[in-house]
């Protein structure tokens, strides 16, 4: 008798996919020109649509920062510093967004993914910080003999530069700036098991505001901010159908941490 050994295509649900529910996930994500975190609810229409409702953190960079490090001793210590030379303001936004998301392709088996187009948009809160500066100036023989803290000043930045002071200096002179906002992308959802979401996320983003944003003395300034980024979700299905309402929290606690453990294999099949 001839054995063989066939893979199949991909590993079949053991169970029924919910129809109707809602989604809440996390996620973290690295822009082109920075960082954020993010939270998102997704309402339920059909079975391929949802409204979405997001929080988004961002923190912004300027493509020209350049980090870099100084060390100088003062008291017989040496103070070593992280700093970006010339930049004159910390610019961080918080972000709501109303939107849509449509799934494309649905998922057939649990090895494969599902693709969802989303788009929304909204507004934004932009907060300008400034940053202090240590100022030393020495003597001739090496000696610390004068210590200022300021804003940057490319006058005094040049010799006497030591690194960036205390980041909780500046916080009386917080700038809060409103703008709008959209965003775009493809959602690819690859979990194994519901109720659990596991995904990653690309898309394009643009933030306008109307007065020009000061982050670097030394570069232009802008008010609008394009982004490209790559992120991933982590989050849960919701079950809002009639039986799903009807779970206990602890079941449904139950039920995610039993997804969660479940490793699946590939299934032989042998002839």
């Amino acid at each position: 008798m001839l054995i063989t050994g066939l893979f199949g295509q991909g590993i079949l649900e053991e169970q029924q996919k919910t129809l109707f529910s809602d989604e809440r996930t996390i996620g973290a994500n690295l822009n082109s020109n920075g960082f954020g975190v993010s939270y998102r609810y997704a309402r339920y229409m059909d079975y391929r649509n949802r409204w979405h409702y997001d929080i988004d953190f961002d923190y912004i960079k300027h493509p020209k920062e350049y980090t870099s490090v100084i060390s100088y001793s003062s008291d017989y210590q040496i103070y070593t510093k992280r700093f970006v030379y010339g930049k004159e303001n910390l610019f961080w936004e918080i972000k709501g967004y109303i939107g849509r998301h449509k799934e494309l392709y649905s998922k057939h088996d649990a090895s494969s993914i599902s693709i969802k187009l989303f788009y929304s948009g909204g507004i934004s809160l932009g907060f300008q910080k400034p940053i202090y500066y240590d100022i030393v100036t020495y003597n001739s023989i090496g000696e610390i003999v004068d210590f200022r803290v300021k804003k940057f000043d490319l006058s005094d930045h040049v010799y006497n530069f030591g690194g960036t002071a205390s980041f909780l200096m500046g916080f009386d002179e917080l700038k809060v700036i409103p703008g709008l906002t959209v965003k775009g992308g493809f959602n690819f959802e690859y979990s194994k098991k519901e109720p659990i979401v596991h995904a990653l996320e690309v898309g394009l983003g643009l933030t306008v505001y109307p007065t020009d944003i000061e982050i670097m003395a030394t570069e232009e300034t802008n008010f609008f901010f394009f982004k490209m980024y790559l992120g991933y979700r982590f989050g849960n299905i919701i079950d809002i159908s009639d039986k799903g309402k009807l779970k206990t929290r602890k079941e449904k606690h139950q039920e995610r941490k039993a997804a969660m453990k479940q490793m699946p294999s590939n299934r032989i099949l042998n002839l």
